[in-house]
């Protein structure tokens, strides 16, 4: 059976339900609701809906069938007229979900009726996902030594064989080797390079930006293929999903502003390098040190590599959090994309981390990611936090720049003391080259090299100021 295409709307007192099911036999369309529940059947299609309200059937339902567009378009009655149900756009969420399995009651803490369950940690639960990888580090035997099946995405070859601390040991050590002096002064010092970047606004940023607009066609297929699944996470594993968002968010938005808002075909491949999470299996405890290896590996890897611009991205993830979380999940439906169209196979990404992102946003509340926004624009990080001498390094540079510029002064205060001014017996003065063997009073602009831009017309001290040696003669 398939699982139509849908949409809902309400308004005081009504719900409104679009159900997209072409080529069906309208005779064989069973219709069921029973509170917050309700069942749509017509072959090929199968679709049963959880609501987060409850809805009546009665003599005020309506519902007809359009021809031309195959939609069903369904309108019910609120049970409780006024009431306003929350998320009718979190497609996911409202498919019906598996059966909860059952919990100890006292082990566990439910947060919402959506499908996110807090357990309570034993002490020493702590270290019993250590090798784990994937959304929560929950998978530790289904893929073995995945490093060595995609090299080209992931730098840790066996997740399995190397626990999540030695993993961010391995990481520092692989960034440190891999990090280059001249390409990162090179980019400090261009600033022609780096200002269109820096001063450019996020699409999510202009005053066009319709933070409550409506998922695409294309975006609601996605979804509604999800599986609707039930998390149950400890405390620390919840506090890491949140963590390891801002870590893929962070490459998101790099990529972003460095394409102007226009990803490229190496999209997929800038926002998996820059995310420890998805190349290195990272795990977070601590948002200051999410920010650090973000700030590390865009310094390290990409092609624009600037810590202003490091600044910039981190105020970009900041202003998408303050949007809806709408706005985060359409963001992640883009990452989807970028994986599932990656010539290098990084649809894997999505199995292991993003499907899971997807279900997730939907299910979570709103406030976690307020919570979460307002921890992230009190970090603030230092070159010195980045662990990779940058202060040091731009202070050596400096001098060299200023050793340099006093060079090229005094060389130039040499040929200014090595030219002669003798005195001048009629009106006019003619410049020549004092290498010239030529002694005609002829000389003119044209003794001067034929590459220099200079107008004979111009300034004398400019002129002299551009050649290697002149004296001045009088006739």
């Amino acid at each position: 059976m398939l699982t139509p295409t849908f949409k809902l709307s309400q308004d005081d007192n009504h719900v409104f339900i679009i159900v997209h099911a072409p080529y069906t036999n309208i005779g064989d369309t069973d219709i069921d609701v029973d509170g917050e529940n309700l069942l749509f059947v017509s072959s090929p299609y199968f679709l049963r809906l959880r609501l987060p309200g409850r809805i009546l059937e009665n003599e005020q339902s309506k519902g007809s069938y359009i021809c031309d567009s195959g939609d069903f378009n369904l309108t019910f009655d609120k049970e409780n007229p006024g009431e306003h149900f929350e998320n009718l756009d979190m497609i996911t969420s409202l498919l019906a979900p598996r059966d909860i399995p059952n919990l100890n009651p006292n082990l566990v803490e439910m947060l919402e009726e959506d499908g996110i369950t807090i357990e309570h940690e034993e002490p020493d639960q702590g270290t019993s996902n250590q090798y784990g990888y994937g959304f929560a580090c929950k998978i530790t035997t289904k893929f073995q030594n995945i490093g060595n099946e995609f090299p080209q995405i992931f730098a840790l070859k066996a997740p399995e064989e190397v626990s999540i601390q030695e993993r961010h040991e391995l990481r520092k050590k692989y960034e440190s080797l891999k990090f280059s002096t001249d390409h990162y002064l090179a980019d400090l010092y261009d600033d022609e390079l780096i200002n269109p970047y820096l001063t450019s606004k996020m699409q999510w940023d202009e005053n066009s930006f319709d933070d409550n607009a409506a998922f695409t066609e294309d975006q609601i297929s996605l979804l509604k293929e999800l599986s609707n699944k039930h998390y149950i996470l400890t405390k620390s594993e919840h506090k890491q999903v949140f963590l390891s968002l801002v870590d893929i968010l962070y490459g998101y938005c790099y990529d972003k502003r460095t394409t102007l808002n226009e990803s490229t075909v190496e999209s997929s491949w800038t926002i998996n390098k820059i995310s420890s999470t998805l190349s290195w299996f990272c795990v977070y405890n601590d948002i200051k040190d999410v920010l650090v290896s973000c700030y590390r590996r865009a310094l390290i890897f990409p092609i624009f590599r600037n810590f202003e611009l490091c600044h910039k991205v981190k105020s970009d993830v900041v202003s998408l959090l303050k949007k809806n979380k709408k706005c985060v999940i359409k963001c992640f439906i883009d990452i989807h994309s970028m994986f599932n169209t990656s010539n290098d196979a990084r649809y894997i990404l999505n199995q292991l981390y993003i499907n899971d992102y997807l279900i997730f946003l939907q299910k979570c509340r709103s406030e976690e990611l307020i919570e979460l926004c307002h921890n992230l624009a009190n970090i603030e990080i230092s070159k010195a936090d980045l662990s990779l001498e940058l202060d040091e390094l731009e202070a050596a540079a400096e001098m060299v720049c200023q050793e340099e510029t006093q060079v090229t002064e005094n060389e130039m205060a040499l040929k200014m003391a090595s030219m002669s001014l003798l005195p001048k017996s009629k009106g006019n003065a003619v410049f020549y080259n004092d290498s010239s063997t030529s002694s005609s009073d002829s000389s003119d602009s044209s003794d001067l090299d034929s590459d220099d831009d200079s107008s004979s017309s111009g300034d004398p001290l400019d002129l002299l100021s551009k050649q290697d040696k002149f004296v001045i003669k009088t006739d």
